[in-house]
């Protein structure tokens, strides 16, 4: 994973970008890539009421722009991020300062969090890589309180078998072993049922998601082919990912859950 994540970090360094995300884009060609990324935090949270009174718990928070974005707008009373990779932890705490956000590294399969602790589960772009999506779903529902709800945004698809040979890229100690498990938006739907969990509203984002990809990389050829030095095997793959998603073979799904 942290050869995954590299080129990723070495991107935003490069374009002063705060996340990791695909971003969303209402309207192509409108808006920085920034906006985008920005865009599809504040699109996830819609409708979710967070103030003061709330414990937000960002699962998978990267180098932490999306939850120092909600402290920013929101202000709730605690802001928690768990992260696998310790670098990205480490970067998050350092950008960070005294924002108000706290991470910490962890597992999402074995949330760090006491049972019935947040109002709020957030989870961007980061369950595609989970081993065991059943099993974090549990967790979720585990330190949500009773009507908390989860947010989760991710990237999935009706072809799980042709994606799945991509799993022997998990093999490969590359930029490109990302150990993605691509589920479809049925799976998530009867799991999160499974696990206890209401499911209180749904968005199919994939084409204003592929518009913000589509931005993003015009801003990365405004640059010049030098200008990816050190990230550009990154810049195929977000090309790759823009087509993809194009295609509809890779679909982009934004779900609401509601603990019971």
């Amino acid at each position: 994973m942290e050869a995954h994540y590299r080129p990723n970090w070495r991107l935003t360094q490069a374009r002063g970008l705060a996340a990791y995300n695909c971003g969303y884009a209402e309207r192509a060609g409108v808006g920085t890539f920034h906006d985008h990324q920005q865009a599809l935090v504040w699109r996830l949270l819609r409708g979710v009421d967070i103030d003061s009174r709330c414990v937000v718990l960002d699962v998978g928070s990267g180098i932490g722009g999306p939850a120092r974005w909600i402290v920013e707008r929101f202000r709730p009373g605690a802001l928690i991020g768990v992260e696998y990779l310790w670098s990205s932890v480490s970067a998050a705490r350092a950008a960070a300062g005294e924002a108000g956000a706290r991470f910490m590294q962890g597992d999402a399969h074995a949330l760090p969090i006491a049972d019935a602790s947040a109002d709020v589960v957030f989870n961007l772009e980061s369950a595609l890589h989970y081993a065991d999506k059943r099993r974090f779903l549990e967790e979720c529902r585990r330190v949500l309180k009773p009507g908390g709800v989860l947010c989760l945004g991710d990237i999935t698809t009706f072809r799980k078998r042709l994606f799945a040979l991509a799993g022997a890229l998990n093999w490969v100690p590359s930029q490109f072993n990302s150990n993605v498990r691509l589920w479809s938006r049925r799976d998530y739907e009867r799991a999160m049922a499974g696990a206890g969990l209401r499911l209180s509203g749904h968005e199919d984002a994939t084409r204003p998601v592929a518009d913000s990809l589509a931005d993003g990389l015009k801003e990365l050829r405004r640059g010049g082919w030098r200008a990816t030095a050190g990230f550009r095997g990154r810049f195929v793959y977000l090309a790759f990912l823009e087509g993809l998603l194009r295609s509809r073979l890779l679909r982009y799904d934004l779900f609401c859950a509601r603990r019971a």
